[in-house]
């Protein structure tokens, strides 16, 4: 659909599903044992299916590696970049070859750089998903802000001719939101920053308003915590919950 349509939310999604649940999955167990339904209930726990190679086991691995294929795409123009992993992707352009190499700590943080390296200048697009979220992202090409509005739900298109060296950044802010369980009702919701869920880590039903979830500070590389009066609550993103409890879900008020 992605291919076909050139309609960025299939690129969030995708992104979505590696970051909260792909990326966290337990590994699959020798026996036949394996993570496939993720747990997103007010007290969620990480598990294995009870039966052995249940009849979608394969689904999750076969996923992960279509990760590998879905990252870029290729069309007579140019390129699209669907996902922000590290990594580098190389391919002929009317004759010239180029490499494009992303590196970034994305989602944990918000700047993405890419370097491009080609045998001869080239005019072609570089299209950059910029995600429905992402109010206010901004790119810059060779340390100039790019004249190319980065539109949130679309791809924004870098035409120029290409040549070696060049390097373009794309800032995605990863502020935090509120995201309702049903778009109809204002509860529950769930917290995100980015494409990133932050799940809570409890086995209760903490009393919390919108306000308290939405200033949840990030206090080191991969767990927030927002004040409760004289409390706090720690959340986590799926990639780091291990055995603890936690809940997807919180109702404010």
């Amino acid at each position: 659909l992605l291919r076909f349509t050139r309609d960025s939310r299939y690129g969030d999604s995708m992104e979505r599903v590696m970051y909260n649940t792909i990326l966290g999955a337990k590994p699959l167990q020798p026996d036949g044992r394996t993570f496939y339904y993720a747990d997103y209930n007010f007290r969620g726990i990480k598990f294995y299916h009870d039966n052995r190679w249940p009849c979608c086991s394969g689904t999750m691995p076969q996923i992960a590696t279509d990760y590998n294929i879905s990252t870029y795409l290729r069309d007579a123009e140019g390129v699209y970049v669907n996902l922000y992993i590290p990594s580098t992707l190389r391919w002929r352009q009317h004759g010239a070859q180029l490499s494009l190499t992303q590196k970034s700590e994305y989602p944990f943080a918000s700047q993405i750089q890419f370097e491009l390296t080609a045998s001869r200048s080239e005019e072609f697009n570089i299209h950059l998903r910029i995600p429905a979220w992402a109010d206010g992202a901004s790119i810059a090409i060779n340390g100039k802000r790019s004249a190319e509005v980065a539109v949130p739900g679309q791809f924004a298109v870098l035409r120029r001719a290409w040549k070696s060296g060049d390097h373009i950044e794309l800032e995605l802010p990863l502020k935090n939101r509120l995201e309702p369980l049903d778009p109809q009702h204002a509860n529950p919701v769930a917290l995100l920053a980015g494409p990133l869920v932050l799940f809570a880590i409890t086995d209760g039903t903490p009393q919390i308003t919108a306000k308290q979830l939405l200033s949840a500070k990030k206090v080191n590389a991969h767990r927030w915590k927002a004040e409760i009066g004289t409390a706090s609550l720690t959340f986590l993103p799926f990639t780091s919950i291990e055995d603890e409890p936690y809940s997807t879900y919180l109702v404010v008020s």
